[in-house]
């Protein structure tokens, strides 16, 4: 049994249907769907919400382990937690140093948290004083973290050593925002205490970062997000959009201007800002959609074909050597389930001639 059968086995446990489980768990129907479905894995902050929604611990829904009211703890560690509750904090203090030591660790910051984003949101405020864009290099380097490019035989597009304090890239990985991702995220299991194996991947041969169901990964990736794409700075540059469509040659410079991430991760945050106007598609040569990203707008599925009516199709026609921008108002039925057919909405999409493939950003009106 995976993520997906757990969060159904216990939805129906409780005699909820998806529209009820959404709004139990504050997300929108059709993210539980896709949930459900296995199209897309819940990131670690819906996994939080749909945990306390259902009654259930996060480590059961990723790995089907079975807790009590709290935790399930074996008698040593039941006998440890009740020793360190009457301790001082300096007491407590020593011990975690000492826990640190005895397993290899490092107390690299001095931020202390159950929460990834708040090793973040330190970071963020203490190492670069809220101003943008991130440098993960600086930030290595006062992490005293060496980073190099190597033939990994692309067992993964990086790799971390927590022993050797290293991070090795594959030297065929070559754009900015792709390195500044797989660094940030590596940062990550450096730094949060509980991430303990001595090497971490990213993006390991084979593997997606979005359909993880591991936890320290989704932890990982909560953590680099929210610290190159800080909320409460993104927050603002994209308020703008609350009421108005959204273009990728805008956004494209604002992800490369101001936070010097990829267009996908701004759009992504975009739809997750404001998830009833905002959907992501993705869709390849083969003129069929390949991946979306949506939490209630309900699109056409995975494997469809490209409406010959979209920007999109245009675009793959001419397949130009250059990055290529169209867009336009379009039927909602052209990207849309269920759509009326006198609905329209906001369709912009760019063509990527290294990678052959399409992103399109849909704004519904």
């Amino acid at each position: 049994m995976d993520v997906k059968e757990r969060i159904i086995q216990k939805r129906k446990e409780l005699g909820l249907n998806q529209t009820e489980l959404a709004k139990r768990a504050g997300l929108k129907p059709p993210a539980i769907s896709q949930y459900e479905s296995g199209v897309r894995n819940p990131s670690y902050e819906a996994m939080l919400k749909l945990s306390n929604a259902l009654g259930v611990k996060v480590d059961y829904l990723i790995s089907g382990i079975e807790t009590d009211k709290d935790y399930l703890l074996d008698p040593m560690s039941e006998v440890l937690v009740k020793i360190l509750s009457k301790l001082t904090v300096f007491k407590k203090e020593e011990i975690f140093n000492y826990i640190l030591l005895t397993t290899g660790q490092k107390k690299h910051i001095e931020a202390l948290s159950s929460d990834p984003k708040q090793y973040s949101k330190y970071i963020y405020e203490q190492y670069f004083e809220k101003k943008l864009p991130i440098d993960v290099f600086k930030l290595a380097n006062k992490l005293d973290l060496k980073i190099i490019f190597g033939d990994i035989n692309k067992e993964a597009e990086a790799i971390l050593f927590k022993r050797n304090n290293t991070i090795i890239l594959d030297s065929e990985l070559k754009h900015n925002a792709r390195i500044k991702f797989a660094v940030t995220t590596l940062i990550g299991h450096l730094i949060i205490p509980w991430h303990t194996d001595e090497i971490y991947y990213y993006r390991k041969k084979g593997k997606s970062t979005l359909l993880t169901d591991n936890t320290e990964e989704m932890e990982a990736n909560s953590f680099t997000t929210n610290l190159i794409t800080p909320p409460e700075e993104l927050e603002k540059d994209l308020y703008v959009f609350k009421s108005k469509k959204a273009s990728l040659t805008e956004l494209k410079e604002l992800a490369e201007g101001k936070y010097e991430v990829s267009l996908t991760s701004i759009c992504n945050r975009l739809v997750e800002q404001y998830n009833d106007r905002f959907a992501v598609v993705f869709s390849d040569c083969n003129n069929k959609i390949t991946k979306t990203f949506s939490n209630s707008i309900e699109l056409k599925d995975i494997g469809s074909d490209i409406d010959k009516r979209s920007m999109a199709s245009e675009l793959l026609k001419r397949q130009s050597d250059v990055e290529e921008f169209k867009e336009d108002m379009v039927r909602a039925t052209t990207w849309i389930e269920n759509a009326h057919d006198n609905e329209y909405v906001y369709e912009s999409s760019v063509f990527n001639p290294e990678y052959k493939s399409l992103l399109t950003l849909i704004t519904r009106i």
